[in-house]
């Protein structure tokens, strides 16, 4: 009994060491520490939920979600190259989920298991009921996150803290705004992101940048770049995808099967990571790795299309059910005892992996149901539609 605090404390420490690569604290959040904006505030309510359910996970022997991402909405008001969604998800003229709908669907992935909620788009900033759906989640079983390119934050963050969110990223691809403006399509946003920042971090908001970094971006210095404004603009975390080949980067096939500049990538964020004046560093494929969770779609993560599509994340674009025809716990089912996602991938992303792509399971261009959805009479996925404004993650 003399030493659980102590092993308590180890516990923790090797815990976030193996899931995020490091494990220091980056932010105390309504008296809770906060080790990742990816995850619950240790010993918050969220947290009890993640850990019971991860019990009855066990008990139950199925897979449960814990981190669902919600795409509230199909517009954007930026045009980013490296976008998922258009060209991927977006389907105009379908019905998008109305606010009240979003709030039942909510609720049925917290009873599912839901611990995490990520709001995301298009850009989920131009929902003009954003904060009613952030209101709907119930914060005694998850915490809610929000990606946005920046540009309404600064005006928004305020409601929205009001509302219950708990973290923010906001998404920036380079430290120069002439640069990341010009990544993203959109004159001015740069500053508009930085600004949002740091509104949303008086508000009290855990605040993050999202960055999507290119082999080319990465050779040329721009994750040190990335890093060192984190620091400078107070964010406490930045969270790093490694561009993918899908949506309007499908072609991109130098991606596939390319995995050393990521190593090498992961590597050199240890410096920052072991130095306390330094936001957390925390890469989307090191967790997709065998050294954390692997790439957990289907076995603890899904993503919800605007329209109700249940697909296993943002960038795999197969459609496994929707939850406007069925509850969502079928389309998981569905989804979750797939042979192709029953258990994690320790190679990583399935985007990424040439033999994944052949898997009629992983679409990397126009969404489409799955074949097994297909023979049960499912309709046929959404018609290839023209080119619009966009932006993602």
């Amino acid at each position: 009994m003399a030493r659980a605090l102590g092993y308590g404390t180890d516990f923790v420490d090797v815990l976030y060491r193996i899931y995020l690569n490091h494990n220091k604290v980056i932010h105390h959040r309504d008296g809770y520490p906060v080790y990742s904006l990816s995850t619950p505030a240790l010993f918050s309510p969220p947290a009890a939920h993640f850990i019971a359910r991860t019990l009855y996970r066990a008990v139950q022997n199925s897979n449960i979600p814990n981190l669902m991402s919600v795409a509230v909405n199909d517009g954007c008001n930026a045009r980013c190259g490296h976008c998922s969604f258009f060209e991927g998800v977006e389907s105009p003229g379908r019905h998008v989920l109305t606010s009240s709908e979003w709030a039942g669907v909510i609720r049925d992935a917290q009873a599912l298991g839901v611990s995490i909620v990520n709001l995301v788009g298009g850009e989920p900033l131009l929902h003009p009921e954003l904060e009613a759906i952030v209101a709907s989640v119930d914060k005694s079983l998850s915490t809610v996150v929000l990606f946005t390119n920046g540009w309404h934050l600064a005006n928004r963050a305020f409601g929205l803290r009001r509302a219950g969110l708990d973290s923010v990223y906001v998404s920036l691809d380079a430290a120069d705004a002439e640069r990341h403006d010009d990544l993203r399509g959109t004159p001015g946003l740069f500053g508009r992101a930085l600004a949002g920042l740091a509104v949303a971090r008086r508000q009290g908001l855990s605040v993050g940048i999202s960055a999507t970094l290119t082999p080319e971006s990465f050779a040329a210095g721009e994750l040190e770049r990335m890093v060192e404004l984190a620091r400078r603009v107070g964010a406490h975390e930045l969270l790093v995808f490694d561009a993918l080949p899908t949506g309007r980067l499908e072609h991109r096939e130098d991606l596939v099967d390319n995995g050393a500049w990521v190593e090498r990538m992961i590597t050199s964020a240890d410096r920052w990571n072991h130095d306390p004046r330094y936001p957390g560093v925390v890469f989307s494929a090191y967790i997709s790795s065998h050294r954390s969770v692997g790439c957990s779609c289907g076995t603890s993560y899904l993503y919800l299309s605007p329209y109700g599509d249940l697909m296993s994340c943002d960038f795999n674009h197969a459609i496994f059910g929707n939850v406007l025809q069925e509850p969502l716990w079928k389309a998981w089912e569905r989804l979750s005892t797939d042979p192709d996602f029953r258990q994690a991938k320790w190679g990583g992303c399935k985007v990424k992996d040439a033999a994944s792509r052949e898997l009629p399971t992983v679409v990397t261009g126009r969404a489409r149901p799955v074949p097994a959805l297909v023979n049960q009479g499912a309709p046929p996925g959404p018609a290839a539609a023209p080119l619009s404004p966009g932006g993602a993650r």
